[in-house]
């Protein structure tokens, strides 16, 4: 047997250095997100003692900019380089996170300065969003997009790993804020890597160029919401929307409050929890070949629906490690649906959609999970403040079987 039939082989995707080069700002970029993403709320928990309403009010205003502005950001996407556009976001990105550590060590960080970089992420997320969905049929052919959206989810999925695992770590030996200094390094890493693709992004034909602005909106809500194909796209992904802000809103406070893990704890939990987005990256492929990329979503729907269960019934009294394993679980079996389908809408709304629209359909379909997302993030705050923390979780998760129930 010659040694090279022992060698794994490598998809054929990673002889593209451009895509090389767009995962590994994503990979690095990811890991800071990460970082932030389980500091911040711990910053608002822990550091500045929120309400439930408090961190409603965080995570609303994240969205409502994108109810605003998201259509307009889509015609904009669909004029500009949408990788000088991405550049530019992040090192605008590098520059506010910083600002939470500066304001720590200042003595001046309170939940208004949280409440205005909710509001100044919130603006930059439609941009962001619609030119980094938009970016990767430009990067690679029409059909290696499931692959690469794999290989970029399987980058979220492992940053979901390891940031809560690294962050359990460093918040031991630093306070919470300091962790966004490593997200504003890698913001500056992956703009070099940027920097560096040259992909084929085409140009609006002059007849788009003449287009109203309010003309070139309608058009993309036209297809986003009027084509049948794209509707089944948008209306579950819109439905998850709501109930991850329910979710998410309160989550934190649930696990620190409620059920009394440690923040350290807590990250072990999320990082077990994100095996299953890693399960789901790496199996999204071979799922979508056996089953067609229709029943992959469905699949992944259904196991979206059946795993939230055990975070309800978590509690004080019960060990630590069980504790644990009851908010690993959802994580896993929900992690791994939830990509399986994010996965499939995704690839296949970019396959079906022309690229010169691509920017608007995804802030069109963005918009409207703002929408949602803000509704979820307010309500979830009024349900833990009114009802408490643990109602609004079974709340939540009973409501996760809506969009698997709507696909049928």
């Amino acid at each position: 047997m010659r040694l090279t039939a022992l060698r794994p082989r490598l998809s054929p995707i990673w002889r593209n250095p451009d895509f090389s080069r767009y995962w590994l700002a994503e990979a690095i970029s990811g890991l800071g997100d990460s970082l932030t993403h389980f500091a911040l709320p711990i910053v608002a928990a822990v550091t500045l003692q929120v309400t439930p309403g408090q961190m409603g009010l965080i995570r609303a205003l994240g969205n409502v900019p994108n109810v605003a502005i998201g259509l307009l950001a889509g015609v904009w996407v669909d004029r500009v380089s949408r990788r000088l556009l991405l550049i530019a976001l992040n090192a605008v990105a590098a520059i506010l996170v910083i600002s939470v550590p500066i304001a720590f060590v200042l003595d001046v960080l309170t939940v208004g300065h949280l409440y205005v970089l909710a509001l100044a992420f919130g603006i930059a997320w439609p941009f962001w969003y619609s030119a980094w969905a938009a970016f990767l049929p430009s990067v690679v052919e029409r059909d290696q997009l499931v692959e690469a959206n794999s290989k970029l989810m399987l980058v979220f999925s492992s940053t979901g790993i390891t940031g809560p695992g690294v962050g359990g770590i460093l918040i031991a030996l630093m306070r919470a804020p300091f962790l966004l200094l490593i997200d504003a390094v890698s913001y500056v890493i992956a703009v070099a890597f940027l920097a560096g693709i040259r992909a084929r992004e085409g140009r609006a034909d002059d007849a788009e160029e003449a287009a109203s602005v309010l003309r070139r909106i309608v058009e993309g809500l036209r297809v986003t919401f009027i084509d049948p194909m794209q509707r089944a796209i948008t209306i579950p992904r819109a439905i998850l929307d709501l109930i991850d802000a329910v979710s998410l809103t309160v989550i934190v406070l649930y696990i620190l409050r409620e059920v009394g893990l440690s923040p350290q704890l807590m990250g072990l939990a999320f990082a077990l929890s994100s095996v299953g987005f890693v399960a789901g990256s790496l199996g999204a492929p071979r799922v979508e070949r056996r089953l067609d990329i229709g029943r992959m979503i469905v699949l992944g729907l259904f196991m979206v629906a059946i795993s939230p269960y055990t975070m309800v019934i978590a509690n004080d009294g019960l060990p630590d490690a069980v504790n644990v394993l009851f908010f690993a679980i959802p994580g896993f079996i929900g992690g791994t649906g939830g990509v399986i389908q994010y996965i499939g809408l995704t690839a296949l709304r970019q396959s079906i959609t022309p690229e010169r629209l691509l920017g608007r359909v995804w802030s069109s379909a963005s918009v409207l999970g703002a929408v949602m997302a803000v509704i979820g993030a307010l309500l979830g705050g009024f349900l833990g403040e009114t009802l408490g923390l643990r109602p609004a979780i079974a709340i939540a998760a009973v409501a996760y079987a809506v969009p698997f129930l709507y696909s049928l």
